[in-house]
C-alpha cells in the first residue's frame, strides 16, 4: 500500500448502479462477480453491468456472505436466505424464514452474516440463527445484542449491558474484561499481531485484546477516530488496516499506528460517510459509502499525484534542493517534499512559481541551475520564484557539454539561443544572444561525438548541424529526409542510447552511418522493439535501464548484466492513452519515485511496491437476448457452484431456439475491475465464424438470419496486462424451420410414400383405365359396327317403310281420291235428290190426280229418306279413319262434348272441303255450316287468329 499519491479511484453513483443510496455490506463470489447490500436490494456487479435482486419485503438489505460453496447469503428486516440462479441463469432470491416458527419470524434486521462450521450464522440484535443441513436453530440471550464479529473463525458479539461474548457451542460467554464493552459501541474487530485482536469502537477509539486482557492502543490515533466516528474497518495484508469513518472517509494505518493514506471528499471520495469495506481478490478496496460505492485501486504501485487535479496537463517535473516541481499547461508548481518519509510532507498543496504562469515545456538542472523552458522564454528557478533570463519564445530544450562548460545552448520555436556565465554574471546563467545561421524550431536536439548538433523536426525531418567555436553561429547544416534512408520525415525523434544517437521514426529505428552520410535501419532496436507500434521518446538513465514511450504505452528496459535488457510493461499499462502525444516525459527521482505527466496532470510511480498482475480472472456471458421486435431474454448470465444451470433433458448445457429466433445478441463482461475500459474481448460463434473476431473493446455481439444448427458461442477477455482469461461458452440450437424439421421430414417421408404409394395406385388405375379404355374402345368400335349395320339395316328398314309409307300413301291418297270421289257423287246424288224434290214440289202442285199426288208423294218421301240416311256416313266414317288414322275415334276421345254433327264437319274439313261443299252434304245452308264452324271453334277454345282447319290437320 503506497503512502504517496492517491490511489485511482472510480466512482459508482446510484445512477449508474439504479439503487438506493446507502451500502451497508461488500462481499465478492468466487467467480469474481461484486455483491452490495443496498437499500433497495442486492446489487450485483461484473466490472460492466448492474442488476438489482429486491427483497420479497422490499426491505433494505444490511448483510451479505459467501460460503465455500460460493453461494450468496443474504440478511433484511424479518428475513434472510440466499441467492441461487434458476434454469435460464437468473439470480433468484430463495427465502429461508419459512424454516423458522411462525412465532420466531420477528427478529428485525440481520446485521452481520458468517460462515461457520459447516453452517451459516445470521446475526440481528434480537436473535442469533444457525443455519445448517436445511436447519435453523436460535441463539438468545435476555439482553439485545449490538455488532457481531468472526475473527480466526471464533464468533463474537456485544451484548449490550453485558459486554464482549464468544460463542462456545450453544452459549455465549464473556470475554475476560469484556464488561468494559458493556455501554461500548464496537464496531469492528480486526486481527493484528500473533493472537492479538484490534478492537475499533465508535465513539471511544481503539483498543487490543491479546487473550487475556483489553487495553487501550494509540492514544493519538484514537482520538481522532473518536472524532471521526470510526464506522467500519477490515485489515490489508498483515501491516496495514483501513478504517471507514462517518465524517471522514476512510484511513489507513500501518501496525505502528502512522497513518498512510487518508481518502476523503477532497481526494476523490464521492461521500464522507464510509458504511462497509471490503477487499477484493486483487487486494483492492471496495468501500460502501453512504451516498454511492468507490472503488480503490490501492494495491497498484501508481497513484495520482498530487491531490490537487487544477494544476493541468504534466509537460515537466523535476525534484531540486527539497523541492518538486511540477510543469503544466498553466504554470510552474511547486511545494517542499521529502521522498524519505512521508512526515514532513503533510497535506500542504503545490502553488505557482512566481512569474511562471502559462506553459512550462521543460525543466532541467544544469550546471546546479534548474532551467525553465517556457512558452515565454527561458526561466531560473529559485525556490518558487522565476526570473525570466531571456525572452525569446518557446524555450524547448537545453544543451550543456563539458568541452563548453560555461556554456549552454537552448532551442527555441525559432532556432537556438546561447547562454553564457562566468564571475561577472554571478555563476548564473545569462542569455548571449541568439544563434545566427539557423532559424527552424528546435525542440528535440542532442549533441552528437563531434560536438555537432542534431534537431529533429516533427514535421520536416532531421537537422545536423555545424557550431562555430564560440557557438553563436551556425557555420553550416544538412537536411536529411526520405532520400536519405528515413521512410518518412515525420515524426523523427532523438535520443542518446548507450554512447550512440539514435533516431526513432514511425516505422522503427534508424541510426545514422557516416561513411555513407545515409540513415539505416537500426535492426537490433527494432527487433527489441518491434516495429507494430513506433517508439515516441527514449530515456536513458544512469543505471543503463531505459524508459520508452511506444504508442499509447509506457514501458522500461532493465539493464542486465548482460547487456541486455529486461522489458516491463505491465506495471504501467494502466496509464494506456493518458499521455500527452509528442509529450511524453518520465522523472526518476529515487528507485522507489518516478513521476510521469499525464493529459490530467501526473502519476507517481513506486518500483518497490510489488503487484500481481498475473492473477487469474473470469469472463462472463452476461446476457443472451433473442434480437427481434418483442426482444426476450433466454439466459441471464448467473452462475453457481452449487448446481449447474441445465435446459434440456439431455443434461447438457444447452437451449434448443425455434427458426424464427435465428438473431441472437451476446452480452458479456470481464470481473475485472481496475481500468475496464481497457478490457479486450475477443468471440467466436463455432458452427458460423471460421475465425475468432479481432480484439474489441465491445461488450456485445450480435449475430442475425442464423441458419439451423448447433453453435457454440465463445468468449475470452484480455486485461491491460496481457493476460487471458479462461473462455466462456453459451450451447445453443437453432431449430430448423418448420418445413426443414424432423416432424416436417417424417411428413415429408410419409408424403413421399404416399405419393409413391398413389403414383403406383395411379399408374394400376391408368393401366386399368387403359384396359377399360381399349375395352370401351373395341366395345365403341363393335357398337358402331353394330350402330352402323343397325343404321343400315334401319336405312333399309326405312326404305322399305317409305315403300310401304309411299304404298299406303298411295293407297291413302287412293281411298281419299275414292272416298272424294264418293262423296262428290253422294253430293251430286244428293243435288240430284234434292234438285228433283224441288222439281216434284213444283210438279206436285201441278197434279191434281190424288193417286198421283199421293204416288208423288210417296216418292218425295223415299226420295227424303234416301237423303237423309246414316248408312252413308257410317260407310264413310270408317273409311276415313282407315285413312286419317282412326281421326274421329281420337277427336271423339279427346274432345267428348263433341256431337255427331261436329265430327262429319270436322272430318269434311280434315278433308278441306269448303263451305259451300260442306253445306249438301250435311243438308244445310252455308250459314249453317259457318255456324257449326263457330261452335267448333269454341269446343276446341281456338282464338280468331289460328286457322280451323290447321288446328284439324294438326290433331
Amino acid at each position: 500500500m503506497k503512502s504517496t499519491g492517491i490511489p485511482f479511484i472510480k466512482n459508482y453513483h446510484r445512477s449508474q448502479y439504479n439503487g438506493g443510496t446507502q451500502n451497508w455490506d461488500i462481499v465478492q463470489a468466487p467467480n469474481g462477480l461484486v455483491y452490495f447490500a443496498n437499500n433497495s436490494g442486492v446489487l450485483e456487479f461484473d466490472g460492466s453491468n448492474w442488476r438489482v435482486i429486491p427483497m420479497p419485503n422490499i426491505s433494505v438489505v444490511r448483510s451479505l456472505a459467501v460460503d465455500s460453496t460460493g453461494r450468496v447469503f443474504v440478511g433484511a428486516y424479518n428475513e434472510f436466505g440466499y441467492l441461487e440462479p434458476d434454469h435460464q441463469g437468473k439470480l433468484i432470491y430463495h427465502s429461508l424464514v419459512d424454516l423458522l416458527p411462525e412465532m420466531d419470524r420477528e427478529f428485525e434486521e440481520v446485521w452481520q452474516i458468517f460462515p461457520y462450521k459447516k453452517g451459516i450464522l445470521f446475526h440481528s440484535f434480537q436473535k442469533i440463527f444457525y443455519y445448517r443441513d436445511g436447519l435453523i436453530s436460535q441463539i438468545q440471550d435476555k439482553n439485545e445484542f449490538h455488532f457481531s464479529f468472526m475473527v480466526r473463525d471464533q464468533f463474537y458479539v456485544r451484548e449490550q449491558k453485558k459486554g464482549l461474548c464468544k460463542l462456545d457451542g450453544r452459549s455465549l460467554d464473556i470475554l475476560k474484561g469484556g464488561e468494559l464493552f458493556s455501554d461500548i459501541e464496537i464496531v469492528n474487530m480486526i486481527p493484528f499481531s500473533n493472537n492479538t485482536i484490534l478492537i475499533a469502537t465508535a465513539l471511544d477509539g481503539l483498543f487490543l485484546y491479546d487473550g487475556t486482557q483489553i487495553s487501550p492502543w494509540n492514544k493519538e490515533l484514537s482520538q481522532l477516530f473518536k472524532s471521526n466516528q470510526v464506522y467500519t474497518g477490515l485489515a490489508i495484508g498483515d501491516s496495514k488496516f483501513a478504517f471507514g469513518t462517518v465524517r471522514n472517509g476512510v484511513y489507513i494505518i500501518n501496525k505502528e499506528g502512522q497513518i498512510v493514506q487518508n481518502i476523503n471528499t477532497e481526494k476523490g471520495l464521492q461521500n464522507n460517510t464510509v458504511l462497509s469495506l471490503f477487499l477484493d481478490k486483487n487486494e483492492n478496496l471496495w468501500m460502501g459509502l453512504d451516498n454511492g460505492i468507490d472503488y480503490l485501486e490501492i494495491s497498484s504501485p501508481l497513484s495520482v499525484f498530487p491531490k490537487d487535479k487544477n494544476l493541468g496537463a504534466g509537460y515537466a517535473s523535476i525534484y531540486y534542493k527539497g523541492y518538486l516541481y511540477l510543469g503544466t499547461n498553466r504554470g510552474l508548481f511547486t511545494r517542499k517534499y521529502d521522498f524519505s518519509g512521508n512526515a514532513v510532507n503533510g497535506e500542504e498543496e503545490f502553488k505557482l512559481v512566481i512569474n511562471t504562469s502559462g506553459q512550462v515545456w521543460s525543466l532541467q538542472v544544469i550546471d546546479d541551475e534548474l532551467i525553465c523552458g517556457h512558452n515565454k522564454g527561458t526561466f531560473r528557478i529559485e525556490k518558487n520564484t522565476g526570473e525570466l533570463i531571456s525572452n525569446i519564445a518557446g524555450g524547448w530544450k537545453y544543451l550543456y557539454k563539458k568541452e563548453y562548460p560555461n556554456k549552454m545552448i537552448g532551442g527555441t520555436y525559432t532556432g537556438f539561443t546561447l547562454f553564457e556565465k562566468s564571475a561577472q554574471t554571478g555563476n548564473k546563467w545569462k542569455f548571449v544572444k541568439r544563434v545566427e545561421g539557423f532559424n527552424e524550431s528546435s525542440r528535440e536536439i542532442i549533441w552528437s561525438d563531434d560536438n555537432s548538433i542534431w534537431m529533429c523536426h516533427g514535421y520536416k525531418g532531421v537537422y545536423h548541424l555545424y557550431l562555430n567555436e564560440e557557438l553563436d553561429k551556425c557555420t553550416k547544416f544538412k537536411f536529411y529526409g526520405v532520400e536519405d534512408g528515413f521512410h518518412s520525415n515525420l515524426g523523427i525523434d532523438v535520443s542518446r542510447l548507450r554512447g550512440e544517437n539514435v533516431f526513432a521514426g514511425r516505422d522503427g529505428f534508424y541510426k545514422y552511418v557516416a561513411e555513407s552520410d545515409q540513415f539505416e535501419i537500426h535492426q537490433n532496436l527494432n527487433n527489441l522493439f518491434g516495429t507494430e507500434e513506433s517508439v515516441n521518446k527514449l530515456y536513458e538513465q544512469k543505471n543503463g535501464d531505459v524508459w520508452f514511450f511506444q504508442g499509447e504505452n509506457v514501458g522500461l528496459l532493465k539493464s542486465q548484466v548482460d547487456n541486455s535488457y529486461e522489458m516491463l510493461k505491465k506495471p504501467f499499462a494502466s496509464l494506456k492513452s493518458s499521455f500527452i502525444v509528442a509529450f511524453e516525459n518520465v522523472n526518476v527521482i529515487d528507485k522507489e519515485n518516478v513521476l510521469f505527466g499525464k493529459e490530467d496532470g501526473f502519476v507517481h510511480y513506486d518500483p518497490t511496491v510489488i503487484k500481481k498482475y498475473n492473477e487469474p480472472f473470469s469472463v462472463f456471458i452476461r446476457e443472451v437476448r433473442i434480437s427481434s421486435s418483442q426482444d426476450s431474454i433466454i439466459y441471464y448470465g448467473a452462475y453457481s457452484n452449487v448446481k449447474e444451470i441445465q435446459f434440456n433433458a439431455d443434461g447438457e448445457n444447452r437451449i434448443e431456439l425455434p427458426y424464427k429466433s435465428n438473431a441472437l445478441r451476446f452480452k458479456y463482461a470481464a470481473s475485472q475491475y481496475s481500468n475496464p475500459e481497457l478490457i479486450q474481448y475477443q468471440c467466436q460463434l463455432i458452427g458460423f465464424d471460421e475465425t475468432p473476431s479481432i480484439w474489441e473493446n465491445t461488450l456485445q455481439k450480435e449475430y442475425t438470419n442464423l441458419p439451423e444448427g448447433e453453435y457454440v458461442f465463445e468468449v475470452i477477455s484480455q486485461n491491460q496486462y496481457g493476460l487471458n482469461s479462461a473462455k466462456d461458452q453459451f450451447h445453443f440450437t437453432i431449430l430448423p424451420p418448420w418445413y426443414r424439421s424432423r416432424v416436417a421430414f417424417v411428413i415429408y417421408t410419409l408424403l413421399a410414400l404416399f405419393c409413391i404409394y398413389a403414383i403406383i395406385i395411379l399408374i394400376r388405375i391408368r393401366i386399368k383405365y387403359l384396359q377399360n379404355h381399349l375395352k370401351k374402345k373395341q366395345e365403341e368400335e363393335l357398337k358402331q359396327k353394330e350402330q352402323k349395320f343397325r343404321e343400315e339395316a334401319l336405312i333399309a328398314e326405312r326404305e322399305i317403310v317409305q315403300l310401304r309409307n309411299d304404298k299406303l300413301r298411295g293407297e291413302v291418297e287412293f281411298k281419299t281420291r275414292e272416298l272424294a270421289g264418293s262423296t262428290m257423287n253422294i253430293i251430286h246424288k244428293n243435288e240430284v235428290l234434292s234438285y228433283s224434290v224441288g222439281e216434284l214440289k213444283k210438279a206436285l202442285k201441278k197434279i191434281k190426280d190424288p193417286t198421283a199426288l199421293v204416288q208423288v208423294r210417296q216418292l218425295m218421301k223415299t226420295i227424303d229418306a234416301e237423303f237423309n240416311s246414316d248408312q252413308d256416313w257410317e260407310q264413310f266414317e270408317m273409311h276415313f279413319d282407315q285413312v286419317h288414322e282412326d281421326f274421329l275415334k281420337r277427336l271423339r276421345a279427346e274432345y267428348p262434348q263433341l256431337t255427331p254433327k261436329d265430327l262429319r264437319i270436322c272430318a269434311y274439313l280434315r278433308m278441306n272441303l269448303s263451305t259451300k261443299e260442306i253445306a249438301p252434304l250435311m243438308n244445310i245452308s252455308v250459314r249453317g255450316v259457318e255456324i257449326s264452324r263457330y261452335r267448333l271453334r269454341k269446343k276446341f277454345n281456338i282464338t280468331r287468329d289460328e286457322n280451323l282447319i290447321d288446328f284439324i290437320l294438326n290433331v
